[in-house]
C-alpha cells in the first residue's frame, strides 16, 4: 500500500506542475482565456442539449403507414411459388395456390388476385377475383415493370419505403411441362404503422441560448474590467491624475492598467516638476531682485554723493570711493554666482574628467588660503589618511567645492578658530570633511543650507556675508559628480560630510 500511495505522490508532482503551467499561461492571456471560455460553453450547451432531448422526443413524433412490406411480401409469395412450381414442373402448385386464395376471399380476408396464362394472354388458371378470360400481355407486363422500377425490392434499396396504396402487381414467366406460361399477382397492400422521432428545434435553441448565457456570464468580469479601464482612462484625461484604475488578473488587460497607471504618474510627476520648477524660478526672480538693489542702491547712493561733491575732504573722498568699488565687486560675485548655479543645473552641462590626486589638491587650497585664514586667526587641522587617494573629478568644478566649503569655514568659525580637514577612502568611494565650531543649527536650519539665497539670520542688508548661493553650488556640482553633501551639528561644531565616487 506504502509503494503505491508514493507512486501516486511521484504521479501527482509532474500532474500539479502541469496544471500549474496550464493556469499560469491562461490566466497570462485573455486571448487563451476567450478560446477556453467559448471551448467550455460549447461543450457544456452541447451536452445539456443532449442530456434533455430524451424530454422532447414525443413532441416531435411522426407517424406513417409503409406498404412496402406488404408489397415485398407478395412479390416473395410469387416467386417462391414460381420456383417450386418450377421444381416440380407442374401447375398443381399455382392451383393450390389459387384455391388459398379463394377460400380467403370467401372468408372476407385479404386475398390476392391470382392469373395464370399462355403465351397469348388466354387465362388458363384464375382466383374468383377475377373475371376477364382474356388480358392483353403487352399492357399487363408494361404494368409490371413501371411497378417494379419505381418500387425495387432487391437487396440494393432495403429501406424503401411506399406510403401510398395502390395494387400492386408482379409477374413470374414460368415454362412447366414443356409449355409457357405467365403467371400474375395482384392485390392492395396492408399497410404497417411507422412511428419516427426527430429531434427538432427546441433542445438545439436550449443549447444556444444556454452558450450564450454561460458565455456572456463566464466573461462579464473581463468586461467589467474593460469598462473599469475605460472609466479610469476617462477620469485621468479628465485631469485627476491622482486617480489609479485598479489591477486584477496577470493578462494583457492588467498590463495595460499598470502601463497607463504608470503612465498618469510620470505625467503627475511632470506637471509637478513643471509647477516646482515655475515656483523656483518666481523665487529667484525675486531673490536676484532682492539682492542686486540691495548693493545697486549703496552704490548709486554714494556715487550720487561723489557727482554732488557732498564730502568735505580727500579722506571722506576715497571712502566713499572705496564703499562704492567693494559693493561693485559684491554685486559682479553675486552675478558670477547666480550665473554659476545656472550654469550647474542645466541639463546639459557636461564634466571634464580626470585623475587627481586629493591629497594634494586640499593641501593646495589650504596653502593659499593660509593668509586669510591667519587674518581671521584661524587654523587648519589636516586628518588625511596616509595613501594618496585618487578620484576622476572635473578638477575646476571640484575645486569651487572645497574652496566654498573652507572660506565658509575662515568667516563663521567660533571659539578656538580650529578647521579640520578630513580626507578617508572608504572602498570604491571618499570621504571628505570640513568642521569648525560655530553658533548653534536646528535641524530645520541644517536642512535649509543648500537652498538658493538661504542665510541663517534670514536677513539680505549685509552682502558681505555672501550671496547665498555658494553651497547650493557645492551641492549642484558634487551630485553632478554622482556623489553627495550634507551638514549635521553636534557638540557645538558644524560638519559639512562629501562622498566621492573613485570612478566614474
Amino acid at each position: 500500500m506504502k509503494k503505491i500511495f508514493r507512486l501516486f505522490l511521484k504521479l501527482l508532482g509532474p500532474l500539479q506542475r502541469i496544471y500549474r503551467k496550464i493556469k499560469n499561461n491562461i490566466e497570462r492571456s485573455i486571448r487563451i482565456q476567450l478560446f477556453t471560455t467559448f471551448i467550455l460553453c460549447a461543450l457544456g450547451s452541447f451536452l445539456v442539449s443532449r442530456a434533455v432531448l430524451p424530454l422532447f422526443e414525443n413532441i416531435n413524433d411522426t407517424v406513417i403507414v409503409d406498404y412496402s412490406y406488404s408489397m415485398k411480401m407478395m412479390y416473395y409469395q410469387a416467386q417462391d411459388t414460381a420456383k417450386l412450381a418450377t421444381q416440380e414442373n407442374n401447375v398443381n402448385v399455382l392451383r393450390q395456390l389459387i384455391e388459398q386464395e379463394d377460400e380467403n376471399f370467401e372468408s372476407d380476408q385479404n386475398a390476392l388476385k391470382i392469373v395464370v396464362t399462355d403465351e397469348v394472354g388466354k387465362v388458363l388458371y384464375k382466383t374468383k377475383q377475377v373475371k376477364e378470360s382474356q388480358i392483353d400481355l403487352h399492357e399487363e407486363i408494361r404494368k409490371v415493370m413501371d411497378f417494379t422500377i419505381n418500387q425495387p425490392f432487391d437487396q440494393a434499396y432495403p429501406d424503401t419505403i411506399e406510403t401510398s396504396r395502390r395494387e400492386f402487381s408482379t409477374l413470374v414467366p414460368l415454362t412447366l411441362q414443356d409449355k409457357n406460361y405467365y403467371f400474375f399477382v395482384s392485390g392492395l397492400p396492408q399497410g404497417e404503422a411507422i412511428t419516427s422521432t426527430s429531434e427538432g428545434p427546441i433542445p438545439f435553441f436550449i443549447g444556444i441560448i444556454l452558450f450564450i448565457v454561460s458565455f456572456f456570464y463566464i466573461t462579464k468580469r473581463k468586461m467589467n474590467q474593460i469598462e473599469a479601464l475605460a472609466e479610469g482612462v476617462l477620469e485621468i484625461a479628465k485631469g485627476n491624475l491622482a486617480f489609479r484604475i485598479e489591477k486584477k488578473g496577470q493578462d494583457e488587460i492588467a498590463l495595460l492598467t499598470d502601463n497607463i497607471n504608470q503612465m498618469a504618474e510620470e505625467i503627475m510627476t511632470s506637471i509637478e516638476m513643471e509647477r516646482k520648477i515655475e515656483q523656483q524660478k518666481n523665487e529667484l526672480i525675486t531673490n536676484v531682485s532682492h539682492d542686486l538693489r540691495t548693493p545697486l542702491t549703496s552704490i548709486m547712493g554714494y556715487l550720487r554723493l561723489l557727482r554732488e561733491e557732498k564730502y568735505e575732504t580727500k579722506e571722506q573722498y576715497d571712502e566713499y570711493l572705496k564703499i562704492a568699488f567693494s559693493k561693485s565687486e559684491q554685486l559682479k560675485n553675486l552675478i558670477d554666482d547666480l550665473f554659476e548655479y545656472t550654469k550647474l543645473t542645466n541639463d546639459k552641462n557636461a564634466l571634464v574628467r580626470q585623475q587627481v590626486c586629493l591629497n594634494e589638491l586640499l593641501d593646495q587650497l589650504m596653502e593659499e588660503l593660509v593668509p586669510l585664514a591667519e587674518e581671521k586667526h584661524r587654523i587648519f587641522k589636516k586628518h588625511f589618511s596616509e595613501e594618496r587617494v585618487f578620484a576622476a573629478l572635473d578638477s575646476e568644478k571640484i575645486v569651487r567645492v572645497f574652496d566654498n566649503l573652507l572660506i565658509n569655514a575662515i568667516n563663521y568659525s567660533t571659539g578656538d578658530g580650529k578647521i579640520i580637514v578630513s580626507l578617508e577612502g572608504q572602498g570604491n568611494h571618499v570621504r571628505i570633511g570640513v568642521a569648525n565650531q560655530s553658533d548653534a543649527f536646528t535641524p530645520e536650519e541644517l536642512d535649509s543650507l543648500f537652498e538658493r539665497f538661504y542665510k541663517k539670520d534670514q536677513s539680505r542688508t549685509n552682502v558681505t556675508e555672501g550671496s547665498g548661493l555658494g553651497l547650493a553650488i557645492a551641492k549642484s556640482i558634487v551630485e553632478l559628480h554622482g556623489g553627495t553633501i550634507h551638514a549635521t551639528y553636534k557638540n557645538e561644531t558644524l560638519y559639512f560630510i562629501i562622498t566621492l565616487p573613485l570612478t566614474t
